[in-house]
């Protein structure tokens, strides 16, 4: 992966590398349990799929004061349905 990937992909997620690996991870196991692809998939890899969403800014995390790493927003693509993301439309998933 290109060193301005990373570096945008640090900016994009607070809290360093360590937060970095663990909002891809998340992402990562959120695709592979069913979520829907924000980004066009070029590849069945969730971890590729996660971190182009993040480089497309296309998913946000925050991190509670417990460490834990949660989706906060999702920015729909026109072609998505708006149901896709989730059942409760908060935008959360």
């Amino acid at each position: 992966m290109p060193q301005e990937n990373i570096s945008e992909l640090r900016r994009r997620v607070p809290g360093g590398k360590y937060a970095l690996a663990r909002a891809v991870a998340e992402r990562a196991s959120q695709l592979q349990s069913g979520a829907t692809p924000l980004v066009a998939v070029h590849t069945p890899n969730p971890l590729t799929v996660a971190i182009e969403e993040i480089l497309q800014g296309k998913v946000t995390f925050i991190i509670d004061t417990k460490d834990e790493i949660m989706v906060t927003e999702v920015a729909h693509l026109p072609d998505v349905a708006p149901d896709a993301a989730d059942a409760s439309g908060d935008g959360t998933l």
